[in-house]
């Protein structure tokens, strides 16, 4: 219990250490050169003991002492402190006496008792170094033959700038405590903070597991029946034993085309919400060669496509990249009005990013829709051929943002589109 007290006493916190440390490392050499001056102008002052250079050699070691990083001394610290300000207090005192309490010797005495009870920062340390002062300066004006006049000035300007010290402490003091009251508030609430992301984030992992489980569900499940369903209605339209009319052959296609659609749908879901699986699959990949493959693999007589500069080699996801080239240029060769189709693919490079266009001789896109066209299952036109189903843009854009890149639309009607996506260097 008593070490506990003892060693509470003693504790500063780092920065009243680092405080205390570079007020003694200045007072060392200030008070011996104050000191020297004042035996200058005052050659019959009394210092005993040598008191200008030990206490100056006293303070610079005490200031030194942090510098060590020793546990104990860091712990008891404060306890230093009050050591060498309370001896060198008490030396001021008794060199008052010898001196027959001459002025300049009080002066300084004053200011030490007001720096020293700052300094201290601690009340009960500071009311013991406040009431031995009091009572050793008491004893030596009383031991003095000055009157009776001096006497009680001398006590009352010390008591003064014990209360004045003790006032500016106290306030000191509160001001550090609500400062800590305030921090501990903020920790408090950064810790809560930070438990509700914890538990927020694996609230979103499990919905993200649940997903992933839904989309196997989907792609095994669902796919299986819609094939089945397809294969039935292929079998009953080429029976050459059911007896159908034109209608009923007309609803069997109909049928086949919109489970075409629904096998396009669910296989476009799929991919959307497992692309994050192959986020970290990054590697260096010729992105030229890459796009030269796709270009190869859909170029037929009435489709052109050109590359107009050597494409870069880039770390990222070739999975991704070959996804984001081929819905571009398919989207641009099924969305066309023209029986030639034209594709030219563009690249820039800055400071900061690489720049791919991808431009077509389409029937362009009206301003209004540009934004509509990257959203999920949104499409211009309702009258398709079947085989566009939404999703081909919008899985561009979700992994051109995923990489930290920005993808827009540059058309109007009429006019062809031109496809802009930047990725960071």
């Amino acid at each position: 219990m008593i070490k506990s007290v003892f060693k509470n006493l003693g504790a500063l916190e780092p920065f009243e250490i680092k405080n205390s440390y570079i007020t003694l490392c200045l007072g060392a050499p200030s008070t011996f050169v104050y000191l020297e001056i004042m035996k200058y102008y005052n050659p019959e002052i009394i210092l005993p003991f040598y008191g200008n250079i030990i206490f100056s050699i006293l303070f610079l070691i005490i200031g030194i002492l942090p510098s060590f990083k020793s546990k104990f001394i860091l712990e008891h610290y404060g306890w230093f402190v009050f050591g060498v300000t309370m001896a060198f207090q008490h030396y001021l005192t008794y060199a008052i006496y010898l001196n027959n309490f001459s002025l300049d010797i009080l002066l300084v005495t004053y200011v030490f008792i007001f720096g020293s009870v700052l300094l201290l920062s601690n009340r009960i340390l500071v009311l013991i170094y406040s009431a031995t002062e009091t009572i050793h300066l008491a004893y030596a004006v009383y031991l003095n033959d000055i009157n009776t006049v001096y006497k009680t000035a001398i006590l009352l300007s010390a008591i003064a700038i014990f209360m004045c010290s003790f006032w500016m402490m106290n306030i000191f003091i509160r001001y550090r405590k609500e400062t800590e009251a305030l921090n501990e508030n903020l920790e408090d609430t950064v810790k809560q903070r930070t438990n509700d992301l914890e538990i927020r984030a694996k609230e979103l992992l499990d919905k993200n597991r649940d997903l992933e489980e839904f989309a196997y569900v989907v792609s095994h499940d669902l796919k299986r029946p819609l094939r089945n369903i397809y294969t039935l209605t292929d079998w009953l339209s080429d029976d050459e034993d059911e007896q159908l009319n034109g209608k009923a052959l007309k609803s069997l296609q109909q049928i086949k085309s919109q489970v075409t659609q629904m096998d396009l749908l669910v296989e476009g879901i799929l991919n959307y919400s497992l692309q994050a699986e192959s986020d970290q699959a990054v590697k260096e990949i010729n992105v030229h060669t890459l796009v030269k493959r796709i270009v190869n693999s859909i170029s037929k007589e009435h489709i052109s496509i050109s590359l107009e500069k050597k494409l870069p080699r880039l770390v990222f996801n070739e999975l991704q990249m070959q996804q984001v080239f081929l819905n571009l240029l398919q989207n641009a060769i099924k969305h066309t009005d023209k029986e030639q189709i034209e594709i030219t693919i563009n690249y820039e490079v800055s400071k900061h990013n690489h720049t791919f266009f991808i431009k077509d001789n389409g029937p362009g896109i009206p301003a209004k829709y540009h934004k509509k066209i990257f959203e999920l299952f949104q499409k211009l036109k309702v009258e398709t051929d079947g085989e566009a189903i939404g999703i081909g843009l919008a899985l561009v854009k979700k992994i051109i943002e995923r990489n930290e890149g920005e993808i827009s639309l540059e058309s109007s009607e009429g006019n062809g589109a031109t496809f802009i996506f930047t990725l960071p260097k």
